[in-house]
């Protein structure tokens, strides 16, 4: 019995698993960013800096979650004048100060992901942390302990295989 796997197959969970740490990489680097520029919003230092106002659009009760959360939809204006939508988690000390149509302070910055602009906002007294890209890291990194896995697991079959196809026993 041979425990040999086909080379293409190999090379195949190979690549796949360069490929998927690659990606791994970018989104968790652009995560690093993301984080880094959220924690300069809430500074202190530089609250007056990206400090703004905002439209509260909607107020909502996320349903079937525990505990209860609350979630806020916000408008806004860019430095450049563009309208810009935004929603967030609240917790229920804000909620039960905000209504529909008020002004709420916010604080704003432009950045880019991936290489495209967008608009990071958050509300001035919310604590809450935002959940960012964390879907797409968690992802990424689920695939890559699968293909590191299958990695090794191909590598070691293909040693086997080799192993045994050199040192083939004495017998006759």
């Amino acid at each position: 019995m041979s425990h040999r796997i086909p080379i293409w197959v190999a090379n195949t969970i190979l690549l796949s698993f360069l490929f998927v740490g690659g990606m791994y990489v970018l989104i968790y680097s652009e995560i690093s960013k993301l984080r880094s520029e959220y924690k300069h919003l809430s500074d202190p230092g530089s609250a007056s800096k990206y400090s703004s106002f905002a439209t509260i659009q909607e107020i909502s009760r996320i349903k079937n979650s525990f505990p209860i959360i609350y979630q806020c939809h916000y408008s806004f204006a860019l430095e450049n004048g563009a309208l810009m939508e935004s929603s967030e988690t609240i917790p229920y000390d804000i909620y039960k100060k905000l209504k529909l149509g008020d002004s709420i302070e916010i604080s704003r910055k432009e950045t880019s992901l991936f290489g495209r602009k967008i608009a990071l906002s958050k509300i001035k007294a919310n604590e809450e942390t935002p959940p960012l890209i964390e879907n797409l890291e968690r992802f990424f990194r689920g695939a890559l302990s699968v293909f590191t896995i299958l990695a090794g697991l191909s590598l070691l079959f293909r040693a086997w295989g080799l192993q045994s196809r050199s040192y083939l026993s004495q017998q006759k």
